[in-house]
């Protein structure tokens, strides 16, 4: 599949498995520069790092200083950003709403959906600079068919892909 992505530089959060580890090795196989960030790397990640343009940048997303940290650490070693994939998210299941501590509402909002407003943030001057540029958001069917013993991350979802349509109409 072409995707026009050779020679692109694309930032992923969230990088070192699953989804965005499996992101990450498609943005490679289409020739795109890749800078991924995680809290940690992983035996996976480290090895696509070895074997191709795969900058991986140690960086808590959930934090206000991270998102804009791993954008600025693309642009240093790059120059530009072409794509920002906003992946980073994470829950653990409870026994019910009841459960849901505020700060667990608040950690799972400021690792689901912060870390993509500030990674936006930080991101778009650069994006609209590059010009053909894109922001692509992973969002969760719990955004639309929320789950109770995930209801905090269901809502992030939910906040995330009401944050993707206003950002695609601006």
């Amino acid at each position: 599949m072409e995707l026009h992505l050779k020679g692109k530089v694309a930032v992923v959060t969230g990088a070192s498995k699953g989804i965005g580890l499996a992101v990450v090795e498609g943005l490679v196989r289409e020739g795109a520069k890749v800078v991924a960030g995680s809290r940690t790397s992983t035996p996976e990640l480290d090895a696509l790092a070895a074997g191709h343009d795969v900058t991986v940048v140690a960086v808590d997303l959930s934090t206000p200083e991270g998102p804009e940290a791993l954008v600025r650490a693309a642009v240093e070693r790059h120059g530009r950003i072409d794509v920002l994939v906003n992946n980073v998210g994470a829950t653990k299941p409870r026994e019910s709403f009841l459960k849901v501590s505020d700060e667990d509402w608040l950690n799972v909002f400021g690792l689901t959906f912060f870390s993509a407003v500030r990674a936006s943030r930080a991101a778009l001057p650069h994006l609209i600079a590059a010009g053909d540029a894109a922001i692509v958001n992973i969002s969760s069917i719990n955004a639309r068919l929320p789950f109770p013993m995930v209801v905090d991350y269901s809502a992030a979802k939910a906040a995330l892909t009401n944050l993707n349509k206003a950002l695609s109409e601006e």
